[in-house]
């Protein structure tokens, strides 16, 4: 059966209607009994971040007429402030979208404009992450050079990422290739080829990842697959020559040699050892030796990227000759037949 209902609006309860009607109208818009409709304006100042104060930028509400109370968002961030003045932390360089809603007697009123932050900050970053030390951050730096360590067992390859630490370590023996004494050989018959690059990670949005090879590459007489395709007698030289000659000759490796690239940071518990990883993009590029990368051992550089797991991280370390702090990070890749560990460090 059908029923009606039948609604009775008292005088009492109209005017409450009709009040909230008039005040959501003033929500949308001016309500002329009520004052100007605010015009929704800021401005916006360099500030100087440091490890007290991190925030670089300083946004400012001039809306006309005042007061007004200010609601700001930055899409870029996801973050939501409120007040007149306000402080941010912005991690990169660049243009950032900014909007100001702000509330008058009047009404409501929002605008939009874009922001310059002129210089990375590394004072955004939590120092103890992973972008933190790759990049400096975590030391007031917005770019950091990392280098090959100098080391015994800077380089191994084994059966797993464990028995390569453990004989970091010094508790095993016995790893399918090491680095030893000859390899790190500063007259000439060591492997400066590959001691000698240097890896710098930027702060920057698109995280600029720089490889130098100082011109120089290492050939280890056709011990490795790519060494071997090499023409004669490359094939079977042994030691450090001109990465412009052999590139020359073989242009097809040319993307191994220095370049500009890009690099991204998972944070852990992802990875093979749950410290996290990190890829690099781009044709030729890579961390320790170039043909090493996920599943396989190149010939000539095919990977568009290469992820390397976290091994071991280790901070504030000292070197006992020449008294340097510094830190040092172990990163690995498996080629699908063997586990390989490269060693780098990056002075304070």
């Amino acid at each position: 059966m059908k029923m009606n209902k039948k609604i009775t609006i008292t005088t009492g309860c109209l005017a409450l209607v009709v009040s909230v009607l008039s005040l959501l109208s003033s929500c949308m818009g001016k309500d002329p009994s009520l004052g100007a409709l605010p015009v929704a304006s800021f401005t916006s100042a360099s500030l100087i971040p440091s490890s007290n104060s991190p925030a670089n930028l300083q946004l400012i509400n001039t809306t006309t007429p005042s007061p007004s109370i200010a609601s700001w968002y930055i899409p870029d961030m996801g973050l939501r402030l409120y007040g007149d003045t306000v402080n941010v932390s912005f991690v990169y360089a660049g243009d950032y979208p900014v909007q100001l809603t702000v509330t008058g007697q009047g009404g409501l009123d929002s605008c939009m404009q874009v922001v310059n932050v002129p210089e990375s900050n590394p004072y955004a970053i939590n120092s103890n992450s992973t972008l933190g030390l790759l990049s400096g951050a975590g030391i007031g730096l917005s770019e950091r050079i990392w280098v090959p360590e100098r080391v015994v067992n800077s380089v191994i390859v084994w059966d797993s990422y464990a028995d390569c630490l453990d004989m970091i370590d010094g508790a095993q023996t016995g790893a399918w290739w090491a680095f030893g004494p000859g390899e790190i050989a500063t007259d000439g018959t060591g492997r400066d080829g590959y001691l000698d690059d240097k890896y710098t990670f930027t702060l920057d949005k698109v995280g600029k990842f720089i490889y130098d090879d100082n011109y120089t590459v290492f050939l280890d007489q056709g011990g490795s697959g790519w060494t071997a395709a090499l023409p004669a007698p490359w094939n079977t030289t042994l030691g450090t020559v001109s990465s412009t000659d052999l590139f020359n000759l073989v242009p097809a490796l040319k993307p191994w040699g220095s370049g500009s690239f890009t690099y991204a940071i998972t944070n852990a518990p992802t990875g093979a050892m749950f410290k996290g990883t990190i890829t690099v993009n781009g044709l030729g590029a890579h961390i320790g030796m170039p043909d090493k990368s996920n599943g396989n051992a190149d010939i000539v550089p095919t990977a568009a990227s290469i992820k390397y797991d976290i091994l071991r991280i280790n901070q504030n370390l000292t070197d006992a000759k020449t008294g340097a702090t510094y830190d040092e990070i172990i990163l690995g890749v498996n080629d699908n037949v063997h586990f390989w560990s490269f060693m780098l460090r990056s002075d304070q």
